[in-house]
């Protein structure tokens, strides 16, 4: 049996993960025809993402069902992310450029789309997070609502932590550490570098319910993952990540 499929309550020292993985952990609900297209993109994204960075790993992952939270440093790190750990399904925000449209469909990504342009009919990214945990899978989240490019984490939104509560079980922080930060700007990449990234496996928290208390506890766990800085906000500050949203953006969750 495969070691991405071990019990619920162990570990697995970090690896990359192999094309055989890739392939043999495509979701088997999906239908044959969607399962028969994607399968040859899969390796196609998988060779991409092997090929054009040097990839690392550390830590250990905890197996079974959980909400892996992460920082999101560069554009490509939702479809980075699956090397480590291909059972999961990153959550993604709907974007405007069609190959990276593309990549999230071919990585079986949950999409939201609130920032769709034209703005289209609500998906409730968060219901299906939530359905697929609860069903034994695994869900990838970048807290801070989208790409930062800076080292300063920004205040996450609560999708992550409560879709842990909720599901009852673990969030384990995946810390992204790109050779040099933020990653490679697409003006300036030149594939035959190999740009070098670490994934590292950080520590695994259970979630007590206080939605705040929560959140400090798993930003400061991504910041020690990943040598950014986070610096919660104080009584006399509003947490409120709106100055992170476009203008006619709703609110997020909380």
């Amino acid at each position: 049996m495969s070691d991405w499929a071990t019990g619920d309550a162990e570990t697995t020292a970090a690896r990359v993960a192999t094309l055989r993985d890739a392939l043999t952990i495509l979701p088997r609900a999906r239908p044959a025809l969607v399962r028969l297209v994607r399968t040859p993109l899969r390796v196609i994204l998988w060779l991409g993402l092997r090929t054009g960075f040097r990839l690392r790993t550390e830590g250990r992952r905890r197996e079974g069902p959980a909400v892996i939270v992460s920082n999101h440093p560069h554009v490509v790190d939702g479809l980075v992310v699956l090397v480590v750990d291909p059972r999961m399904r990153p959550v993604a925000r709907w974007h405007r450029v069609p190959l990276l449209r593309s990549g999230m469909w071919v990585a079986d990504c949950i999409i939201t789309t609130a920032e769709c342009h034209p703005p289209r009919p609500h998906r409730p990214a968060f219901v299906h997070g939530l359905e697929h945990v609860r069903a034994g899978g695994r869900v990838w989240i970048a807290p801070e609502g989208g790409w930062q490019p800076e080292p300063n984490l920004r205040y996450p939104r609560t999708g992550a932590v409560r879709m842990a509560a909720m599901a009852g079980v673990p969030l384990q922080v995946l810390g992204v550490v790109h050779e040099r930060h933020p990653g490679p700007g697409l003006a300036t990449w030149r594939p035959w570098r190999r740009p070098g990234i670490l994934l590292r496996w950080g520590p695994v928290l259970t979630m007590t319910g206080d939605v705040e208390r929560d959140i400090d506890r798993m930003m400061t766990a991504i910041a020690e993952t990943t040598g950014s800085t986070w610096n919660p906000p104080t009584r006399d500050e509003d947490p409120d990540p709106s100055e992170h949203r476009r203008p006619g953006q709703p609110a997020p969750d909380r």
